[in-house]
């Protein structure tokens, strides 16, 4: 039921690894990100966080160390876009030289290999260290796209790496799914400051099959990656992820009608994200096969040069979640988002940011650099999230004796609009993705705040409903039929026959022990089968598992017998 202690040993030091290249791409990150503003003229590498670390005024010009390139909007304009462009050229052209697979999220691929499917060189040396380098690189760049799912193709990409360094795993495939299952946990839980969401994430989403000595193992690597990152303290403010924020005001019923709103956001978002990604991805396939730096290019060149002039796009998309997530109390207020005299202007930019990210994130998903999902899916959530938050909270200031907001209480702030930013960002990535539980989970240790778990549910439960009312799956899962990997999915079909009449009664099988290697070749070249189920060498014939003729062969190669 447990696992045993060699393979948590080897969990733990994937964990250890994972931990460490997570908080390295979020300290690259940080820094390219406000590379694009200007430098600091203390020290090159520091990013304007550290640059201006004992300086309390947020103001314009408030510290002194840090250099914006120019002081014309203009040239600041020109200087962000040329940057954007040349990050996403250098991360596409590295992509496309070295490591192919290094494109894209992940997701997708990596619950195939967990299923069983096998594709060489996808969780390899090449893969992961073009990923970490490129990552940081893209998310720079200003594409909509995140680095969560990435972060999960890297995690896995570590596990499999450590795995191969011991014998006994690398001989095993049902070991080194487990040990990448595992890995999939802490990816996760590293990219959202979740160990718990982390491991959830794994059995929601990742797997089929999942026992619980896998489980375990998840969680220790998750635990240990999480402890790691913190260790590291990339942000050096304590925090595992930068919009990690915390709540001490309670909601109110009334509350629910426009949390179904934002619930009802959530499941549209997802369809119509995965309906008209998966029509780009086809337009794509059929005529920018041979374009992929030009096309990251333009739309890094697009993004920046439309975004620089929203404030809420043109910052770095997890420092816009941290922005919108806050209480407008202690310091929440970014560029006058809590000033009554600035609300609908303030809401406007907000709708238009909701409105641009969610187009550019339907071009920008499946580009050929590493490219996630979950956090520009959260920024939009949350742009409308928040808008949605001022629009109640100035009904309030305009009618403060309705009966609908009876339950306030005179001289204390009655509605908090970044708690419906974070609502928002979890019914976006729950509606895109298909997921509940682990989305819940993640965002109460994102919180801490158990009172907003009950609000959290309500979303999260319309978002489902909107999205079963079209019968939509995850953008994952269509990823997967859209790509024609061989992944049997949890659909449940009637078709009202006998099971005995699509089953064989002369079955070729290999017993799981006492086989000779010409006795395996004998088998493949007299048969032309798909595959071959293992069972127990005694006359019962249970079945223990089952072989594709592909990978036996690739295996009987590695032996040097063929």
């Amino acid at each position: 039921m447990y696992p045993s202690r060699t393979a948590l040993s080897k969990a733990i030091l994937a964990g250890i690894c994972i931990g460490l290249n997570a908080a390295l791409i979020a300290i690259l990150t940080e820094w390219l990100s406000d590379l694009k503003m200007g430098y600091c003229s203390d020290g090159w590498w520091l990013n304007q966080e550290f640059c201006c670390w004992e300086i309390e005024t947020d103001g314009e010009g408030a510290c002194a160390a840090w250099k914006p390139w120019t002081k014309y909007t203009a040239g600041m304009w020109f200087i962000y876009t040329v940057l954007a462009s040349l990050f996403a050229y250098i991360a596409a052209h590295l992509v496309r030289s070295f490591a192919p697979y290094a494109a894209g999220s992940g997701i997708s691929e990596i619950k195939c290999i967990i299923s069983g499917f096998v594709m060489k060189g996808y969780l390899g040396v090449g893969t992961l260290i073009m990923k970490s380098l490129t990552l940081p690189l893209v998310i720079a760049s200003g594409l909509s796209v995140g680095k969560e799912g990435p972060s999960v193709h890297v995690a896995c990409c570590i596990g499999n790496v450590v795995a191969r360094l011991f014998p006994r795993f690398a001989r095993s495939q049902g070991k080194m799914r487990e040990i990448i299952t595992a890995a999939s946990a802490a990816g996760v839980a590293v990219a959202f400051g979740s160990p718990i969401g982390g491991v959830l994430f794994s059995i929601e989403e990742m797997s089929n099959v999942f026992s619980i000595k896998t489980m375990w193992r998840s969680f220790f690597c998750a635990l240990v990656a999480t402890v790691t990152l913190s260790a590291m303290n990339p942000y050096r403010t304590g925090k595992l992820v930068l919009f990690q924020v915390t709540y001490d005001r309670d909601w109110h019923f009334f509350e629910i009608i426009f949390f179904v709103i934002i619930g009802i956001f959530g499941g549209l978002y997802g369809v119509f994200v995965t309906r008209f990604n998966l029509q780009v991805a086809a337009f794509r396939r059929k005529h920018l096969t041979s374009f992929p730096i030009t096309e990251a290019v333009t739309l890094a060149g697009l993004t920046a040069v439309f975004g620089y002039f929203n404030r809420f796009l043109r910052i770095d998309m997890t420092e816009s979640l941290y922005i919108l997530f806050r209480e407008c109390e202690g310091g929440g207020d970014y560029d006058n988002l809590c000033q009554s005299a600035a609300q609908w202007p303030m809401v406007n930019s907000l709708l238009l940011a909701t409105v641009f990210r969610f187009a550019f994130v339907i071009l920008s998903y499946g580009s050929k650099v590493p490219a996630g999902i979950f956090v520009p899916s959260m920024a939009i959530g949350a742009t409308f999230g928040r808008m949605v938050g001022i629009i109640v909270k100035a009904m309030y200031r305009s009618h403060p004796t309705s009966g609908i907001f009876a339950a306030c209480t005179p001289d204390v702030p009655c509605i908090t609009p970044g708690t419906y930013a974070l609502l928002g960002a979890a019914a976006a990535l729950s509606g895109v993705m298909r997921i509940t539980v682990t989305v819940v989970v993640i965002m109460f240790e994102l919180t801490g705040a158990l009172t907003y778990i009950l609000p959290t549910m309500i979303v999260l439960l319309v978002t489902k409903s909107v999205g079963d009312w079209f019968d939509a799956e995850g953008i994952a899962d269509e990823m997967i039929k859209f790509n024609g990997y061989p992944y049997l999915a949890k659909n449940e079909h009637a078709f009202n026959i006998p099971v005995s009449r699509v089953m064989r009664t002369e079955l070729h099988t290999l017993a799981a022990a006492g086989l000779q290697l010409p006795a395996v070749v004998e088998k493949i070249n007299s048969t032309a089968v798909k595959g071959f189920p293992i069972v127990t060498p005694d006359d019962q014939r249970v079945l223990l598992g089952y072989i594709g003729r592909t990978e036996l062969n690739y295996v009987l190669r590695k032996s040097i017998y063929l």
